[in-house]
């Protein structure tokens, strides 16, 4: 919550005379950082051949997923067909180093599992042909604690001689999801041209919590307890809806694809949002004296908004012999800040003298905001027999992360800085009605530019009551198996 800068403001001009800096280190923020992966666009890749080739299927006539990558590829489609695809395990690794300074790190390692497509194709009497999908592209979550105890120089010998004991600690709990339901239709428009549209409705759901808390001692007889605790809660739903179009062209030896898919629509969604700061015994530059204050508030059923981004996507497939390349471009734009949740107005800070221009609306509202990325997707396939492949593939997740949006009063859940890189490889088998994809994927990603609010880590007096902003390390890590089963019922008449 950066309103804490503008606290010591408003305090600083009440009071007449001047105090050293002394035991501010207390009050340094811990940033909320919580985004797919959650500040990703490409976190899950769908259907069997897609999950193992990164997504490189813009041209792909025989898979499904085309309902989600380009639906011009249903134009193409022969038969009905049911496709599961999962990972079925997968250990996933978050570290944030630092994140309250001396080595004192955020660290999350959990086990997942994700379903990330059902989907299925349907004959129909005209000549479009009618695919579904159920799928998850946005699937993370991040438990960490970091804990601090050590002796600091926290406070000048004026107020307390010597160092002081410090106990510090900070939580994260983050969850976001989103969950498409699909629908679209593809067909001919041309020997060798097929269009198609899809209706894409997203269900994003975000469960956030932060917790902070700071104490020390002052050295004196009549000693003080300085402490700042800190609580936070971010709960939202929201539904989105975009439109896909997509065209498909085929030729003997290659293929080549280009999508569209419009801005989100938002039309439905609500969230609580809650805060509750208490800061004890605080000393404030231009001071003689110390205050204790509490902010606290909580509103309920609140609607939210959520963006989504234009995208654009190139792609194609060259054949060589037995063996296919695929490439995969996609842009996705930039969408500037904006408020997810928007809480009323209220005044926050008690008692009121201290803080009556600091209000609910301007300091909780949840924001948000994305830079434009560029991902690509290379994928690469070759038949060893009439009934087994290989696949293997290489894609980039660059990172939306906006670092202007740090500077804004308002809070945020986007804690992914980094960009991820992902690589698989698998198998698929045929038989005569069935198919089954079996995989391997590896994602790593880091940063040295992490940028850390709250750490006890060179901290300068100017600092005070907003918390250090730094520049520290974080990484990612996850591993998993990939397994897609097909069924095909009948070719279409």
């Amino acid at each position: 919550m950066r309103f804490l800068r503008f606290v010591s403001g408003i305090i600083g001009n009440n009071m007449a005379s001047h105090l050293p800096l002394g035991v501010f280190l207390l009050l340094l923020f811990c940033a909320h950082a919580v985004q797919s992966q959650d500040t990703h666009h490409w976190g899950n890749q769908f259907g069997t051949k897609a999950a193992l080739l990164g997504g490189a299927v813009l041209t792909d006539t025989t898979d499904n997923a085309g309902v989600y990558y380009n639906p011009g590829n249903l134009a193409y489609l022969d038969t009905s067909s049911l496709t599961i695809n999962a990972n079925t395990y997968g250990i996933e690794n978050v570290k944030i180093v630092n994140a309250l300074g001396q080595r004192a790190d955020f660290k999350g390692l959990q086990f997942n599992t994700i379903p990330l497509l059902v989907s299925g194709s349907i004959q129909t009497n005209s000549k479009w042909n009618i695919s579904y999908g159920l799928m998850t592209p946005v699937s993370f979550s991040f438990n960490g604690i970091a804990r601090l105890n050590g002796f600091f120089d926290l406070a000048t010998g004026e107020i307390s001689p010597g160092e002081e004991e410090l106990v510090a600690e900070s939580g994260i709990n983050t969850k976001v999801q989103e969950t498409m339901v699909a629908i679209g239709a593809g067909r001919k428009i041309g020997e060798n041209l097929g269009f198609g549209i899809s209706l894409l409705n997203t269900l994003r759901t975000v469960n956030y919590s932060f917790r902070f808390s700071a104490k020390a001692l002052t050295n004196t007889e009549d000693y003080l307890m300085i402490a700042r605790i800190q609580n936070e809660f971010i709960d939202y739903f929201a539904v989105r809806t975009a439109l896909k179009a997509g065209l498909n062209y085929q030729k003997a030896g290659y293929g080549l694809g280009l999508t569209v898919t419009s801005p989100g629509l938002d039309w439905l969604g609500s969230g609580t949002v809650a805060e509750d700061l208490t800061l004890s015994n605080i000393a404030v530059p231009n001071s003689e004296d110390r205050f204790t204050a509490y902010a606290s508030d909580r509103q309920e059923k609140l609607k939210t908004t959520y963006k989504s981004p234009l995208e654009l996507a190139l792609g194609g497939h060259k054949n060589f012999n037995r063996s296919t390349l695929s490439l995969n471009v996609t842009f996705f734009s930039g969408v500037d800040q904006y408020a997810i949740i928007q809480p009323e107005s209220v005044a926050l800070v008690r008692p009121n003298d201290i803080g009556p221009l600091i209000d609910s609306e301007d300091f909780l509202k949840v924001e948000s905001s994305m830079k434009p990325v560029t991902n690509f997707a290379l994928g690469y396939s070759k038949e060893l027999r009439e009934n087994l492949s290989i696949m293997g593939s290489f894609r980039t997740d660059f990172s939306y992360f906006d670092k202007e949006s740090l500077e804004n009063t308002g809070l945020q859940t986007e804690l992914t800085q980094w960009d991820i890189y992902h690589f698989t490889i698998g198998t698929e088998i045929k038989k005569s009605r069935s198919s089954l994809s079996l995989g391997l994927v590896y994602s790593f990603g880091s940063t040295s530019e992490y940028l850390q609010r709250g750490s006890f880590y060179n901290i300068d007096s100017d600092q005070l009551l907003e918390g250090a902003l730094v520049v520290t390390e974080a990484g990612y890590s996850n591993f998993g198996i990939l397994i897609g089963y097909a069924f095909n019922f009948k070719k279409f008449n």
